[in-house]
């Protein structure tokens, strides 16, 4: 029998072959698995789920559970990488470990044994990301993600402006899939970075990047929330920055000292011009009652400032005595958080845990800077550093169970610690 001449391949084919090679069933799986993690922290369906908090909101806690099995998968896949992560991570082992420890003089222990693992598993979907992905295709999965329900919060404001829009409070500011205008206002600023940050990272996707970054954009100015641009502005600030100083020697030495001068400004305008500042945010001096409630917490813990009342616990108490009923009683209303992340680590860690998580903090930030010189993830580390730490001094977002933005920070911070694996030799054809 005459053997038959191999078939030619026409040079598609030969394209597409390192495609298919490149997706085997565990990559399909981890990146299902990390879409899947992101969709549920990112808590858009929270709000239709609830009829936009018609119904009691109790049952969502269900919905978590998935992810943590989700985060595990994730870790399973790359343990060594997990595990090398947490160890370069010293401060936010500690961090946790004295989150764990206030159980044992909490004010409501039931409500903080169970949510000290509702906290550990939301890190750990962050340390599964850090662990699985490079920072290319993090970026991506991300960007993705959170862009498609950018669009279908643009369409069901723009097509349904009964679901997509505020009816009774701040009627006609779009929510989109969110319960409120700044829900979508600050998920949008997280969605803008990503994929401004995955434009410019995968030069090949970069007019669907920045086309959908055009709509997120949209969204945080139909949103009307003024913290939420504020935070935009000043993040697109840092994105800026990153291309100054990624374009040569020269400009980052004079980008660097504009950028001091720049902070030092800032803070001498906010410190001697409060007034001019808060007007332009649309607040009032109190900050919409903020620093009442910030009042009752420095008063409440003014007795024991190295120990607080328990993490998880404050807020839940029903008790008449509790320190909820007595900041509520100076506020004159009561407040379902400390809205301000340090405050909020202050009432439930003390003392001790704020300086755990400013050195953390400092940390990841200096990791951020360094790596805006002299890596890829500069793209992305810096700005979401910018939005998160800004974003944290009036909103309780440090340190939150069940919140995406906690499991951005701690994938931030691994994959700074962590960097890209080196790219493994290929075979040779």
């Amino acid at each position: 029998m005459r053997s038959r001449a191999p078939l030619p391949v026409s040079p598609a084919a030969s394209r597409a072959a390192p495609l298919i090679r490149a997706a085997p069933l565990a990559d399909i799986v981890a990146f299902a698995t990390s879409v899947g993690l992101i969709l549920t922290y990112v808590s858009f369906w929270g709000a239709p789920l609830t009829n936009y908090g018609a119904r009691s909101a109790d049952f969502l806690r269900n919905f978590y559970y998935p992810a943590y099995l989700m985060a595990l998968v994730l870790v399973c896949m790359r343990p060594d990488r997990a595990v090398r992560g947490m160890a370069r991570s010293p401060l936010l082992i500690a961090l946790l470990l004295l989150t764990a420890a206030t159980y044992f003089w909490s004010i409501m222990p039931d409500l903080t044994a169970r949510r000290i693992p509702a906290l550990l598993f939301t890190t750990l979907g962050g340390v599964a990301l850090a662990s699985r992905w490079s920072w290319r295709t993090l970026t991506e999965i991300v960007a993705g993600t959170l862009g498609a329900l950018a669009v279908i919060s643009f369409l069901l404001g723009a097509l349904l402006p009964d679901f997509g829009r505020m009816q009774e409070i701040f009627p006609g500011a779009w929510r989109g899939l969110w319960l409120e205008k700044n829900g979508l206002g600050h998920v949008m600023v997280q969605t803008t970075i990503f994929l401004l940050a995955a434009g410019i990272m995968v030069p090949e996707r970069r007019k669907l990047w920045f086309g959908l970054a055009v709509v997120s954009m949209a969204l945080v100015i139909l949103s009307t929330s003024k913290t939420a641009l504020l935070v935009l502005l000043l993040s697109l600030s840092a994105m800026g920055f990153v291309a100054v100083v990624k374009s040569g020697p020269l400009r980052a030495i004079i980008a660097t000292w504009l950028a001091v001068v720049v902070v030092i400004g800032a803070g001498l305008l906010i410190a001697t011009e409060t007034d001019v500042v808060l007007e332009l945010l649309g607040k009032d001096a109190t900050l919409t009652g903020r620093t009442e409630i910030w009042s009752g917490i420095m008063e409440q813990m003014s007795d024991h400032p190295w120990r607080g009342f328990g993490y998880g616990a404050v807020w839940d108490d029903p008790s008449f005595t509790g320190p909820k009923a007595w900041i509520g009683h100076q506020a004159h209303f009561l407040p379902a958080n400390a809205h301000s992340g340090w405050l909020e680590i202050y009432i439930a860690l003390g003392l001790g845990g704020v300086i755990l998580f400013a050195l953390w903090l400092v940390q990841i930030w200096a990791q951020s800077l360094w790596a805006a010189y002299a890596s890829p993830g500069g793209w992305l580390a810096l700005p979401m550093m910018v939005s998160f730490t800004f974003t944290m001094l009036s909103e309780s977002i440090a340190m939150n169970w069940h919140e995406l933005r906690w499991v951005i920070v701690v994938a931030l911070a691994l994959k700074l610690v962590l960097g890209d694996e080196p790219e493994q030799a290929r075979p040779p054809r």
